[in-house]
């Protein structure tokens, strides 16, 4: 008799709706719960039990972790569980925004097959994150952004600019500096849907991409991250930082390639600097 198959079910909120008990037993979820993905990993990684998470960040591990599920519509890969077995998983988006989740056990194959295949898929998501921050890279949002395009479909993307950034890392050092980068990358992150892509593409600066969007729901993230910032600093030891960022919004709705989007969004960011920071500026496409 084979291997069970481990079935699956999130919404678009990224909460469990649906598992079946080949899953429950092996990521530790009781019958009658639901947790949300993040919530799952986090209880796995406290109790040792379920998906097998070695990093002395946990939080930068799922921030990496987050930043690639469900930015594409189906992707495979190997996981590994805390008692030694592998898994071929399929992620696959439905047109609700929900993720069908299916993994087979393949652990009666060769360890040194898995051990390449394992090393492989390190070195693709390590050439696809920002090493500081956990987000997706530069080069990982650029090829996301031209995949989208490709689809000709509307979509919205933004540029976010830390404002008065070199004055941090002058005032405080660049300890401090990476600090508010880390911050602003969770507290964005957090803002995001499931289906966005948000990114750090260089310095301060980042990147949203929103496949299906427009600019007024990219605007209406952007404030819910400037509202965050409003209310509590970075805090950093004893220091506390308040900032803020800038930002240019452009949509797809005329069909555009990356560069002039990314151009236009770039123009829009660099007039919300000029025009007082702390503010966002939509540039119609």
């Amino acid at each position: 008799m084979g291997s069970p198959v481990l079935v699956s079910i999130f919404d678009r909120s990224d909460r469990l709706v649906f598992a079946n008990t080949a899953f429950r037993r092996s990521y530790g979820i009781d019958d009658g719960s639901y947790p949300t993905w993040t919530e799952m990993l986090r209880r796995n990684f406290a109790n040792a039990h379920g998906a097998s998470i070695v990093a002395d960040d946990f939080e930068k591990w799922l921030a990496s972790a987050t930043s690639r599920r469900g930015k594409t519509s189906f992707r495979a890969f190997e996981a590994d569980l805390t008692d030694g077995s592998w898994l071929w998983m399929t992620e696959g988006l439905g047109a609700n925004g929900s993720m069908l989740c299916v993994a087979v056990d393949i652990t009666a194959l060769a360890a040194s097959d898995r051990h390449l295949r394992h090393e492989r898929d390190l070195a693709q998501r390590a050439s696809q994150t920002d090493e500081l921050t956990g987000l997706a890279n530069r080069r990982f949002m650029m090829a996301l952004l031209e995949a989208e395009l490709a689809k000709s479909e509307p979509l919205a993307l933004a540029i976010l600019d830390i404002d008065h950034f070199k004055s941090i890392n002058d005032d405080f050092g660049h300890l401090v500096g990476d600090s508010v980068l880390i911050d602003f990358a969770n507290r964005a992150r957090a803002c995001v849907r499931r289906s966005d892509a948000f990114g750090r593409i260089g310095g301060e600066e980042f990147l949203l991409v929103m496949p299906g969007g427009d600019a007024k729901q990219a605007m209406e993230i952007l404030e819910r991250i400037r509202a965050d910032l409003a209310q509590t600093p970075c805090v950093v030891g004893d220091i506390c930082v308040s900032y803020t960022f800038s930002a240019g919004v452009v949509s797809n709705a005329a069909l555009q390639g990356g560069s002039a989007l990314l151009k236009r969004a770039d123009d829009a960011c660099y007039r919300a600097k000029t025009g007082g920071r702390n503010r966002t500026v939509s540039a119609s496409a």
